[in-house]
Formats: structure tokens, sequence, C-alpha cells
């Protein structure tokens, strides 16, 4: 049975058969050609059947010999993430920051940009998602901070930002009040539906739920089609986009806060970083 077979000849045989010759492989590999052919030699002693057969001048790989390249491939690509693993482990750690992407957006770049300045050495993994699973995963410790528009005094944090929930379409929408409202809402469980809802309900304004969708991108290309009106954050939506009010008809929105949380747990110092570097962008904003 085949063993020990070297990673440098799966390289090689790799190069023969992305180059097309032994000879373009050895200038590849910055190696004589006929280092090239021994460790072919070797590799078909390994392997116990030929990897090439000869075809006029050229040689040619035999079945045998694309199978193994297909799965040289493979071995060669894990062990390249195997050293880049080893590489990740001397990283002065990992911090999960979880936050709703409207907000994200709206107040992550610099700040990231900032701690990546000051940490260099430790991974940030993010998660955008809804507020309601961003704290199930604070509650289950898989983030070590998070945003968002749920409050929480369980936890250590703060309000770091309050952005108006507004009533916005596309540029192409043609708003007509006699007309029931077409909204384009997100699926439950979200704040901004709502927040939408009860304000028509309220004000006693017709309404026709025309798209729903899970997720931002969604609601995004919805209003961008001009298919209706949403309810969220100008920061939302990055142009092509119009406010609309009491003009047409619409009542007024609330404010939406936007909290920092962390678990009362003492944070790594990397996360306890992040976590302040946040507060002091909003106290300067």
């Amino acid at each position: 049975m085949p063993s020990n077979v070297h990673l440098n000849h799966l390289r090689t045989l790799i190069a023969i058969a992305e180059e097309g010759s032994f000879e373009a492989a050895a200038q590849r590999m910055a190696r004589t050609q006929s280092a090239i052919t021994q460790q072919m030699q070797k590799l078909e002693e390994k392997v116990g059947k030929p990897l090439f057969r000869t075809v006029g001048r050229r040689r040619e790989l035999t079945p045998a010999g694309r199978t193994l390249v297909s799965y040289g491939r493979e071995i060669v690509s894990l062990c390249n993430h195997a050293l880049a693993a080893t590489d990740r482990a001397n990283e002065r750690g990992v911090v999960t920051i979880g936050a709703p992407q409207e907000v994200a957006e709206e107040l992550l770049p610099g700040i990231l940009a900032r701690f990546a300045a000051d940490w260099p050495d430790v991974r940030v993994m993010i998660y955008v998602d809804r507020s309601p699973s961003l704290m199930a995963m604070l509650e289950e410790r898989r983030l070590d901070l998070t945003l968002t528009t749920r409050r929480a005094d369980k936890y250590e944090g703060a309000r770091v930002l309050t952005l108006p929930a507004l009533w916005i379409a596309g540029t192409t929408y043609r708003h007509d009040p006699r007309m029931p409202l077409p909204l384009i809402l997100p699926d439950e469980p979200s704040m901004f539906r709502r927040i939408a809802l009860a304000a028509l309900d309220l004000r006693g304004v017709l309404y026709v739920e025309r798209i729903t969708s899970p997720v931002l991108g969604g609601v995004r290309l919805s209003v961008a089609a001009g298919l209706g009106v949403t309810c969220r954050t100008e920061s939302s939506f990055f142009a092509g986009t119009r406010v609309l009010g009491e003009a047409e008809g619409l009542p007024p929105l609330p404010d939406v806060n936007y909290f920092l949380y962390r678990p009362t747990a003492e944070p790594s110092p990397a996360a306890r970083a992040l976590f302040d570097l946040i507060l002091a962008a909003a106290e300067a904003s």
C-alpha cells in the first residue's frame, strides 16, 4: 500500500499538470528538470502505478495521475490551512461583536479601524443580525459585546446612539393618499415592524403589506424598486431614497435607541478595549 508520500512531490505533480510539461514545472519550482523527473519517479514508486504516459514527444497524465492531482490539490490546500491555523494560534485572542446592520454601518467602520491599529494581533469576528438574535448570542456567551435595540439592565452597558425612525421610500415611488399605503416590512420579530403598524393603526391610516423580508437587503431592494414605503432609520439606506411624513398624511415615528452591552463577567483586555472605544465614540458624537 502506498505510504509516506512527500508533500513536495505532490506540489511538483500539480505544477506539471498546471504548466503542461516537466520543463515548465521545473522553472516554476526553481529546480532542474532532472530533479523534477527524479521526484516523479519516486512518486510513481510510492503509488505503484504509472502517473504519466508518452504521447509523441509529450508526457501526459494517466488516469491515476489525474486522480492523484485532484486529491493532491486538496492535501496541499489542507496543509496550507493547517499552517495558517498555527499562525492564528499566536494571536492575542479573538473578540466577537454583534450589531444590527443599520447601526453597524453607521457607527462601527471608524471604530474598527482604530481598534485594528491598536490591537493588530487580535482577530475580530463580527455578527450582523437582528437584535433578538444578538441578545440570545450574548446570553449564550457567544458574543463579547453587542449593539442592540433591546434594553437589558442585567448586562453592563449604556445607550450609545439615538436615531429617528422615518418613513422611507424610493425615489420612483409615487404616493397616492387615496389608496392603502403599500408597506415593505421585515418579518417578526422586528421593532421597526411594530413601530410602523402601531403608528398607522393609531392614526387610522389604511395599509397593505406588499413586501415582507426577513433581511434588510430584501427591504432595501424593494424600496429601491419603488414598491412601497418602509419604516427604518435613514442609516439603513445608502442612496436613492426619500423621506415621507406629514405632507403625505403619515404619522410621526419615535426615535430608536441603540445600546451597547457586554456580560458582567470580566472581559478580555481586547474586548474591554473595543467596548471602551465604542463608548468613547458615542460620547464624542
